[in-house]
Protein backbone atom coordinates (compact mmCIF):
# COMPACT_ATOMS: atom_id res chain seq x y z
CA UNK A 1 0.00 0.00 0.00
CA UNK A 2 1.72 3.31 -1.00
CA UNK A 3 1.91 5.67 1.79
CA UNK A 4 1.48 9.69 1.58
CA UNK A 5 4.23 11.91 -0.19
CA UNK A 6 5.71 13.42 2.18
CA UNK A 7 4.98 16.87 3.42
CA UNK A 8 1.00 16.26 1.75
CA UNK A 9 -1.94 15.13 2.64
CA UNK A 10 -2.28 12.56 -0.76
CA UNK A 11 -0.99 9.85 -1.05
CA UNK A 12 0.58 8.49 -4.56
CA UNK A 13 -2.52 7.27 -5.92
CA UNK A 14 -4.47 10.51 -5.05
CA UNK A 15 -2.10 12.33 -6.40
CA UNK A 16 -1.19 10.89 -9.60
CA UNK A 17 -5.12 10.81 -9.83
CA UNK A 18 -5.68 14.72 -9.54
CA UNK A 19 -2.30 15.93 -10.84
CA UNK A 20 -1.07 13.34 -13.09
CA UNK A 21 -2.66 14.87 -15.94
CA UNK A 22 -1.03 18.31 -16.69
CA UNK A 23 -2.82 20.58 -19.83
CA UNK A 24 -0.46 19.61 -23.12
CA UNK A 25 0.45 22.68 -25.37
CA UNK A 26 -0.51 21.21 -28.82
CA UNK A 27 -4.05 20.56 -27.75
CA UNK A 28 -5.14 23.96 -29.00
CA UNK A 29 -7.54 24.89 -32.27
CA UNK A 30 -8.16 28.65 -33.24
CA UNK A 31 -11.09 29.61 -34.87
CA UNK A 32 -11.81 32.87 -36.58
CA UNK A 33 -14.92 34.46 -37.40
CA UNK A 34 -14.69 36.71 -40.67
CA UNK A 35 -16.58 39.66 -41.25
CA UNK A 36 -19.83 39.38 -44.07
CA UNK A 37 -18.47 42.14 -46.16
CA UNK A 38 -15.07 40.27 -45.74
CA UNK A 39 -16.03 37.11 -47.03
CA UNK A 40 -18.16 38.47 -49.90
CA UNK A 41 -15.08 40.61 -51.07
CA UNK A 42 -12.65 37.72 -51.01
CA UNK A 43 -15.47 35.33 -52.90
CA UNK A 44 -15.95 38.31 -55.31
CA UNK A 45 -12.23 38.25 -55.95
CA UNK A 46 -12.14 34.78 -57.09
CA UNK A 47 -11.17 33.58 -53.88
CA UNK A 48 -12.12 29.50 -52.54
CA UNK A 49 -13.89 30.67 -48.95
CA UNK A 50 -14.45 26.90 -47.97
CA UNK A 51 -10.73 27.14 -46.79
CA UNK A 52 -11.82 30.59 -44.25
CA UNK A 53 -14.27 27.54 -42.41
CA UNK A 54 -10.78 25.24 -42.39
CA UNK A 55 -8.26 28.14 -41.36
CA UNK A 56 -7.72 27.07 -37.98
CA UNK A 57 -7.07 24.06 -38.57
CA UNK A 58 -4.09 25.34 -40.71
CA UNK A 59 -2.88 27.73 -37.25
CA UNK A 60 0.70 26.01 -36.52
CA UNK A 61 1.41 27.96 -33.11
CA UNK A 62 -0.22 30.75 -31.29
CA UNK A 63 0.04 31.62 -27.77
CA UNK A 64 -2.28 32.30 -24.93
CA UNK A 65 -3.14 35.60 -23.99
CA UNK A 66 -1.67 37.75 -20.64
CA UNK A 67 -2.90 40.80 -19.20
CA UNK A 68 -1.92 42.91 -16.19
CA UNK A 69 -3.31 45.96 -14.33
CA UNK A 70 -2.08 48.88 -14.63
CA UNK A 71 -1.01 50.97 -11.34
CA UNK A 72 -0.25 54.15 -9.88
CA UNK A 73 1.38 55.61 -6.59
CA UNK A 74 -0.38 57.15 -3.59
CA UNK A 75 2.25 58.54 -1.03
CA UNK A 76 -0.01 61.30 0.34
CA UNK A 77 -2.54 59.28 2.62
CA UNK A 78 0.00 58.09 4.95
CA UNK A 79 3.08 59.10 5.68
CA UNK A 80 6.05 56.88 4.53
CA UNK A 81 3.92 54.54 2.91
CA UNK A 82 3.68 54.47 -1.07
CA UNK A 83 0.74 52.73 -2.18
CA UNK A 84 -0.69 51.09 -5.66
CA UNK A 85 -3.55 51.57 -6.82
CA UNK A 86 -4.81 49.85 -9.87
CA UNK A 87 -6.77 52.14 -12.48
CA UNK A 88 -7.06 50.01 -15.88
CA UNK A 89 -6.74 46.29 -16.96
CA UNK A 90 -4.17 46.54 -19.73
CA UNK A 91 -4.05 43.80 -22.17
CA UNK A 92 -1.28 42.69 -24.68
CA UNK A 93 -3.50 44.36 -28.01
CA UNK A 94 -2.02 41.53 -30.24
CA UNK A 95 -1.74 38.11 -30.72
CA UNK A 96 0.00 36.08 -33.72
CA UNK A 97 -1.45 32.86 -35.21
CA UNK A 98 1.32 30.86 -37.42
CA UNK A 99 -0.35 29.17 -40.45
CA UNK A 100 1.03 26.68 -42.60
CA UNK A 101 0.31 27.80 -46.55
CA UNK A 102 -1.74 25.06 -48.47
CA UNK A 103 -0.69 24.45 -51.99
CA UNK A 104 -2.86 26.64 -53.88
CA UNK A 105 -2.15 29.26 -51.78
CA UNK A 106 -5.86 29.81 -50.29
CA UNK A 107 -4.79 30.63 -46.89
CA UNK A 108 -2.17 33.51 -48.13
CA UNK A 109 -4.85 35.06 -50.85
CA UNK A 110 -7.67 35.03 -47.57
CA UNK A 111 -5.10 37.26 -45.56
CA UNK A 112 -4.15 39.18 -48.08
CA UNK A 113 -7.75 40.32 -49.02
CA UNK A 114 -8.41 41.04 -45.68
CA UNK A 115 -6.14 43.61 -45.67
CA UNK A 116 -6.98 45.02 -48.91
CA UNK A 117 -10.58 45.08 -48.08
CA UNK A 118 -9.66 46.77 -44.73
CA UNK A 119 -7.58 49.17 -46.70
CA UNK A 120 -8.38 49.59 -50.29
CA UNK A 121 -6.61 51.30 -52.90
CA UNK A 122 -8.49 53.73 -54.69
CA UNK A 123 -7.76 54.93 -58.22
CA UNK A 124 -7.84 53.51 -62.27
CA UNK A 125 -5.68 50.73 -61.51
CA UNK A 126 -3.43 49.16 -58.67
CA UNK A 127 -0.28 50.09 -60.75
CA UNK A 128 -1.40 53.44 -61.29
CA UNK A 129 1.43 56.04 -59.70
CA UNK A 130 -1.85 58.05 -58.58
CA UNK A 131 -3.56 55.38 -56.37
CA UNK A 132 -4.35 56.03 -52.78
CA UNK A 133 -5.73 54.14 -50.19
CA UNK A 134 -9.53 54.91 -48.08
CA UNK A 135 -9.86 53.14 -45.37
CA UNK A 136 -13.00 51.43 -44.28
CA UNK A 137 -15.01 51.69 -41.25
CA UNK A 138 -14.16 49.30 -38.23
CA UNK A 139 -17.28 47.84 -37.84
CA UNK A 140 -17.15 46.31 -41.53
CA UNK A 141 -13.80 44.56 -41.15
CA UNK A 142 -13.46 43.60 -37.65
CA UNK A 143 -15.39 40.70 -35.74
CA UNK A 144 -13.86 38.03 -32.68
CA UNK A 145 -11.22 35.68 -32.79
CA UNK A 146 -11.40 32.32 -30.48
CA UNK A 147 -8.79 29.82 -29.29
CA UNK A 148 -10.21 26.60 -27.62
CA UNK A 149 -7.34 25.07 -25.66
CA UNK A 150 -8.58 21.42 -24.43
CA UNK A 151 -6.73 18.61 -22.94
CA UNK A 152 -5.52 15.38 -24.53
CA UNK A 153 -8.29 13.35 -23.40
CA UNK A 154 -11.07 14.35 -26.10
CA UNK A 155 -13.34 11.47 -25.52
CA UNK A 156 -16.15 13.29 -24.60
CA UNK A 157 -18.67 12.99 -21.58
CA UNK A 158 -21.65 11.32 -21.44
CA UNK A 159 -24.55 13.57 -21.88
CA UNK A 160 -22.39 16.72 -22.36
CA UNK A 161 -22.83 18.49 -25.65
CA UNK A 162 -22.60 21.78 -26.75
CA UNK A 163 -25.59 23.57 -29.16
CA UNK A 164 -24.43 21.94 -32.18
CA UNK A 165 -24.35 18.61 -30.37
CA UNK A 166 -21.01 18.36 -30.37
CA UNK A 167 -19.36 15.85 -27.97
CA UNK A 168 -16.87 18.02 -25.77
CA UNK A 169 -13.42 17.16 -23.71
CA UNK A 170 -13.70 14.63 -21.12
CA UNK A 171 -13.55 15.21 -17.36
CA UNK A 172 -10.86 17.44 -15.36
CA UNK A 173 -10.21 17.07 -12.34
CA UNK A 174 -12.92 14.60 -11.31
CA UNK A 175 -15.55 18.02 -11.71
CA UNK A 176 -17.88 16.61 -13.80
CA UNK A 177 -16.77 19.87 -16.31
CA UNK A 178 -15.02 19.81 -19.13
CA UNK A 179 -11.28 20.23 -19.46
CA UNK A 180 -10.65 23.77 -21.55
CA UNK A 181 -10.82 26.98 -21.64
CA UNK A 182 -11.66 29.28 -24.51
CA UNK A 183 -10.93 33.15 -25.09
CA UNK A 184 -12.33 35.53 -27.30
CA UNK A 185 -10.83 38.34 -28.84
CA UNK A 186 -12.85 41.27 -28.81
CA UNK A 187 -12.71 43.23 -32.28
CA UNK A 188 -9.95 41.22 -33.87
CA UNK A 189 -8.55 42.03 -36.95
CA UNK A 190 -5.42 41.18 -38.80
CA UNK A 191 -2.53 44.28 -38.59
CA UNK A 192 0.41 42.31 -40.04
CA UNK A 193 1.42 39.44 -42.38
CA UNK A 194 4.94 38.71 -42.10
CA UNK A 195 7.35 38.17 -44.21
CA UNK A 196 8.25 34.61 -45.37
CA UNK A 197 11.23 33.17 -46.57
CA UNK A 198 12.41 30.92 -49.46
CA UNK A 199 15.80 29.44 -50.28
CA UNK A 200 16.86 26.72 -52.15
CA UNK A 201 17.90 24.73 -49.11
CA UNK A 202 16.10 21.60 -47.98
CA UNK A 203 12.50 21.98 -48.47
CA UNK A 204 10.34 22.81 -45.48
CA UNK A 205 6.64 23.72 -44.73
CA UNK A 206 6.16 27.04 -45.76
CA UNK A 207 4.03 28.94 -43.19
CA UNK A 208 3.85 32.55 -42.32
CA UNK A 209 2.72 34.29 -39.09
CA UNK A 210 -0.49 36.93 -39.08
CA UNK A 211 -0.87 39.43 -36.16
CA UNK A 212 -4.35 40.58 -35.05
CA UNK A 213 -4.79 43.34 -32.89
CA UNK A 214 -7.90 43.64 -30.90
CA UNK A 215 -9.37 45.58 -27.66
CA UNK A 216 -9.28 43.39 -25.23
CA UNK A 217 -10.45 39.60 -24.32
CA UNK A 218 -12.56 37.13 -22.19
CA UNK A 219 -12.92 33.76 -21.32
CA UNK A 220 -15.65 31.26 -21.33
CA UNK A 221 -15.56 32.41 -17.06
CA UNK A 222 -16.03 35.90 -17.42
CA UNK A 223 -18.38 37.29 -15.84
CA UNK A 224 -20.22 41.22 -16.10
CA UNK A 225 -21.18 43.60 -13.62
CA UNK A 226 -24.40 45.51 -14.29
CA UNK A 227 -24.59 49.27 -14.14
CA UNK A 228 -27.20 50.61 -12.03
CA UNK A 229 -29.53 53.07 -13.89
CA UNK A 230 -29.36 56.34 -14.83
CA UNK A 231 -31.48 58.11 -12.57
CA UNK A 232 -30.31 56.00 -9.69
CA UNK A 233 -26.99 57.67 -10.09
CA UNK A 234 -26.59 60.86 -8.43
CA UNK A 235 -25.05 62.65 -5.41
CA UNK A 236 -27.17 62.64 -2.62
CA UNK A 237 -29.82 60.75 -1.73
CA UNK A 238 -31.57 62.48 1.00
CA UNK A 239 -35.06 63.13 1.29
CA UNK A 240 -35.57 67.01 0.48
CA UNK A 241 -37.92 68.97 2.93
CA UNK A 242 -40.57 70.87 1.47
CA UNK A 243 -40.18 73.73 3.57
CA UNK A 244 -36.88 75.83 5.47
CA UNK A 245 -37.86 76.50 8.88
CA UNK A 246 -36.01 78.67 11.22
CA UNK A 247 -32.95 77.16 12.25
CA UNK A 248 -32.63 74.58 9.69
CA UNK A 249 -31.89 77.46 7.22
CA UNK A 250 -27.80 78.36 8.00
CA UNK A 251 -28.16 81.68 6.32
CA UNK A 252 -31.63 82.60 8.37
CA UNK A 253 -31.58 84.68 11.06
CA UNK A 254 -34.38 85.74 13.74
CA UNK A 255 -37.25 85.11 11.43
CA UNK A 256 -38.95 87.86 9.33
CA UNK A 257 -36.85 91.09 8.97
CA UNK A 258 -38.27 94.51 7.92
CA UNK A 259 -36.18 96.99 5.52
CA UNK A 260 -33.22 97.91 7.38
CA UNK A 261 -34.43 97.17 10.60
CA UNK A 262 -32.03 95.49 13.03
CA UNK A 263 -31.99 91.58 13.17
CA UNK A 264 -30.01 89.00 14.62
CA UNK A 265 -27.93 86.39 13.13
CA UNK A 266 -28.13 82.69 13.80
CA UNK A 267 -24.99 83.47 16.27
CA UNK A 268 -26.68 86.16 18.19
CA UNK A 269 -24.82 88.90 16.56
CA UNK A 270 -26.61 91.98 16.20
CA UNK A 271 -26.74 93.32 12.62
CA UNK A 272 -27.81 96.95 11.70
CA UNK A 273 -29.46 97.97 8.44
CA UNK A 274 -27.78 101.60 8.97
CA UNK A 275 -23.92 101.88 8.57
CA UNK A 276 -22.55 102.30 12.09
CA UNK A 277 -19.94 105.07 10.89
CA UNK A 278 -21.75 106.95 7.85
CA UNK A 279 -25.06 106.55 9.18
CA UNK A 280 -26.22 105.95 5.64
CA UNK A 281 -28.90 102.97 5.31
CA UNK A 282 -27.32 100.10 3.23
CA UNK A 283 -30.45 100.00 1.58
CA UNK A 284 -33.18 97.42 1.64
CA UNK A 285 -31.50 95.21 -1.88
CA UNK A 286 -28.30 94.63 0.02
CA UNK A 287 -29.34 93.91 3.70
CA UNK A 288 -32.51 93.26 5.26
CA UNK A 289 -35.12 93.36 2.65
CA UNK A 290 -38.50 92.50 3.80
CA UNK A 291 -38.41 88.74 3.30
CA UNK A 292 -39.43 85.16 5.04
CA UNK A 293 -36.55 82.48 4.92
CA UNK A 294 -39.62 80.10 4.90
CA UNK A 295 -40.52 81.28 1.61
CA UNK A 296 -37.01 81.80 0.02
CA UNK A 297 -37.00 78.24 -2.30
CA UNK A 298 -32.92 78.30 -2.83
CA UNK A 299 -32.22 78.42 0.84
CA UNK A 300 -29.54 76.15 2.09
CA UNK A 301 -31.79 73.13 4.06
CA UNK A 302 -29.48 71.22 7.00
CA UNK A 303 -29.80 67.66 5.93
CA UNK A 304 -30.29 68.55 2.81
CA UNK A 305 -28.11 67.96 -0.42
CA UNK A 306 -28.70 69.25 -4.05
CA UNK A 307 -29.24 66.18 -6.67
CA UNK A 308 -26.74 65.57 -9.84
CA UNK A 309 -28.30 63.09 -11.93
CA UNK A 310 -26.50 61.77 -14.89
CA UNK A 311 -26.88 64.13 -17.31
CA UNK A 312 -25.07 66.78 -14.80
CA UNK A 313 -28.42 68.50 -14.17
CA UNK A 314 -29.27 70.12 -10.68
CA UNK A 315 -32.22 68.72 -9.21
CA UNK A 316 -33.84 69.65 -5.67
CA UNK A 317 -33.62 73.29 -4.63
CA UNK A 318 -33.40 74.77 -8.27
CA UNK A 319 -31.00 77.82 -8.97
CA UNK A 320 -29.31 79.00 -6.21
CA UNK A 321 -28.44 82.60 -4.87
CA UNK A 322 -25.17 82.65 -6.31
CA UNK A 323 -26.55 81.17 -9.96
CA UNK A 324 -28.84 83.72 -10.01
CA UNK A 325 -26.31 86.35 -9.29
CA UNK A 326 -23.73 85.27 -11.76
CA UNK A 327 -26.82 85.09 -14.57
CA UNK A 328 -27.07 89.12 -13.58
CA UNK A 329 -23.19 89.39 -13.23
CA UNK A 330 -23.33 87.80 -17.34
CA UNK A 331 -26.57 89.76 -18.56
CA UNK A 332 -24.73 93.16 -17.82
CA UNK A 333 -21.18 92.60 -19.36
CA UNK A 334 -23.44 91.02 -22.29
Amino acid sequence: MAGNIPGTKYSTHDFLSKFGSIAQSSQYRAHIVWPPGVKSFLSASGINTEILNEMGMLCKATSIPGSSIATHDISNDFYGVTQKHAYKRAYDGTIDLTFFIDSNYQALYAFEGWMEYILPLQGDNSTSSNTYYKASYPENYRNSLFLYKFNKDNAGIAGFTNVRGDTRPATYYNLQSPGEITYTFINAFPQNISSTQVSYDPSANLEFTVTFAYERYITDKTGVRRTPAASARTSGNQALKATASIGENPSAGGGRAGANSDWQSTEGEKVSGTDSITGVSRGGDSINRETDVTDMKNAAIKGQNVTINAKGQRGGTGATAGDQALSRARAKSG
